[in-house]
């Protein structure tokens, strides 16, 4: 468990315009790629086209901006901590639209347009992860004294401290799948094919994501045997250490002394694993085998709700919600089981004669 790497020194006067070069870099490189791509398909459009295309992500980039360095707050020495869940987050984002790529072209789909695919559900995952996590925690974000917190950068809303944890899986999924299904139908792209071309990296990128809930001490199980030759204990700068500290007898869930939490389920590696295992079935045994559109997704929809569901039960951090006895994971985890079993009544209806050939396209 290693929550933070190591720090990055911004000398003083720094932050701003190293903040300022990256946003524009951000939206120079992605106005670019739109330009190319747009003109490999003969359309004739100038790299003015291609920024306004992007006014939107600007628009963000420039709020956020505002949020984190208005006000002078870089005028002095910062230490910048490089967290180990970013890092992996970030990585299985990366992977995921390797792998996704590289699908799309052994089936003979637009790869380019994958991935142009891939940022936007990465930006709606990365919303939809944090709304999902505030409307289930919502007194912690807007009750009395909490709606500000201290940063390097000065006091923030805490609406933007995401190192704190408070990433949801399943927000982030349907954000990511509200943003696939626009996307597709603004450019004729069948959904259930190219969703069974994505779906294997959403797995291993899962996998890759969970690990970095491990390191930052986030998504902790319950408290678990002394002799479970697994458990884990986590140091004072986990999350999971700090919220126990909070709570109203931490001695419940602290090791005397203090020095670590008590012995814990690490939820966030039975998930992983699971996710990894769920890559490889998919891989492996359900792709080869594909008979229709939408088998793929969902074979994954189906087993990751049975995966959740199992690893639900051994979570401790009541923070993520809890209603009539079940977490917020459970009930989402119901609704998941759902529509797989409508994806794969709908894909076998939608396709029915496609043969074991098709899935190897």
């Amino acid at each position: 468990m290693l929550p933070v790497l190591f720090h990055v020194v911004l000398p003083a006067g720094w932050g701003k315009p190293i903040a300022v070069v990256v946003a524009l870099l951000l939206l120079a490189g992605r106005a670019v790629a739109w330009l190319l791509r747009a003109r490999r398909d003969g359309e004739r459009v100038s790299l003015l086209d291609a920024l306004r295309a992007d006014v939107g992500l600007a628009a963000g980039l420039a709020l956020a901006l505002v949020a984190l360095f208005g006000g002078g707050l870089l005028d002095r020495e910062v230490r910048l901590p490089l967290h180990s869940y970013g890092l992996l987050i970030a990585t299985a984002f990366l992977v995921g639209i390797w792998l996704a790529q590289r699908e799309a072209r052994r089936r003979g789909q637009d790869a380019e347009r994958t991935a142009d695919l891939a940022f936007w559900i990465l930006v709606a995952a990365l919303v939809g992860s944090r709304v999902y996590f505030i409307l289930v925690n919502w007194g912690d974000y807007f009750g009395a004294g909490r709606f500000l917190v201290d940063t390097p950068f000065g006091r923030i809303p805490r609406l933007l401290a995401v190192w704190e944890g408070g990433l949801v899986f399943y927000g982030g999924f349907i954000g990511a799948v509200l943003a696939a299904l626009w996307y597709m139908r603004r450019h004729g792209m069948p959904f259930l094919a190219h969703a069974d071309s994505m779906i294997p990296s959403v797995a291993f990128g899962h996998f890759l994501g969970r690990l970095g809930c491990f390191a930052a001490g986030c998504c902790w199980g319950s408290v678990a045997h002394d002799h479970l030759p697994w458990a884990a204990r986590f140091p004072p700068g986990s999350l999971a250490y700090q919220t126990f500290s909070g709570r109203e007898d931490p001695s419940r869930f602290l090791a005397l002394g203090g020095a670590t939490t008590l012995p814990l389920h690490p939820t966030q590696l039975y998930e992983a694993f699971g996710e990894l295992g769920l890559f490889l079935v998919l891989v492996l045994l359900v792709r080869p085998r594909k008979r229709f559109h939408g088998q793929v997704l969902a074979s994954w929809l189906l087993l990751y709700a049975v995966l959740r569901t199992f690893v639900e039960v051994f979570r401790g951090d009541v923070e993520r919600g809890v209603f009539a006895g079940l977490g917020a994971g459970q009930w989402t985890s119901f609704l998941i089981f759902a529509a797989g079993l409508l994806v794969w009544v709908l894909g076998r209806r939608g396709r029915p004669s496609l043969g074991p050939a098709a899935g190897l396209a």
